[in-house]
């Protein structure tokens, strides 16, 4: 499996993607990923995305998945904030 992060700025947002080539996220899952205790994996205990979803809110950005098999693509985006200096 390998893992791909690349970064962007733009003048108001900087933007992260990682993508993977793994087996992707079943098409029925998708929409729910950022529910609480929503696994693919048995022994997942489905809080890791909810817990990055709502960091990533709190700072008034967002995260999206697009997934299809063998590439999975989430997209981080974060305002930039001006230094008051």
């Amino acid at each position: 499996r390998n893992v791909t992060i690349g970064t962007n700025f733009h003048r108001l947002a900087a933007s992260i993607e990682v993508i993977d080539n793994g087996p992707g996220i079943p098409e029925n899952m998708i929409d729910t990923i950022f529910y609480p205790m929503i696994s693919g994996r048995p022994d997942g205990t489905g809080l890791g995305l909810p817990i990055t979803h709502g960091i990533i809110n709190q700072h008034k950005g967002m995260i999206e998945c697009a997934s299809k098999v063998e590439e999975t693509i989430f997209t981080v985006v974060l305002p930039i904030l001006e230094s008051k200096n």
